[in-house]
């Protein structure tokens, strides 16, 4: 799991909610997860207009989430991993999570504008 920590992600002084940093590090300890399951802090993951931004890679499949602003949002991703961990597999996001997923990709304008867009439901 990365979380995005850079330029826009938690940063309130540009008018963007904090990122529940704490929380995710308290409950990846406590859930016990942390030999199985990494959790990076990382820079800038973009795409900055969604904000607090979390992409989780799970057996070669990825899924990013955008506003996650609270300590709740952050035990429904949590809850999401261990239920992949459970079954050792990736699963589709739980419907409380599926309408913060979206899917990112770079489309080649003379201007090299980077594009997101969210993903339809179900879909990954």
């Amino acid at each position: 799991m990365f979380v995005c920590n850079g330029c826009c992600c938690g940063r309130t002084e540009k008018g963007f909610p904090a990122v529940p940093l704490d929380e995710f590090k308290r409950q990846w300890k406590e859930r016990g997860i942390r030999r199985r399951f990494h959790l990076t802090i990382s820079g800038c993951l973009g795409p900055c207009p969604l904000a607090n931004v979390v992409l989780i890679l799970f057996r070669g499949r990825s899924a990013c989430f955008h506003s996650i602003n609270s300590p709740a949002d952050v035990g429904l991703l949590y809850d999401y991993v261990e239920r992949m961990l459970l079954v050792e597999s990736y699963l589709n996001p739980p419907p409380e999570l599926a309408g913060r997923l979206f899917e990112r990709y770079i489309d080649e304008t003379a201007a090299g504008e980077c594009y997101f867009e969210r993903a339809p439901a179900g879909c990954l």
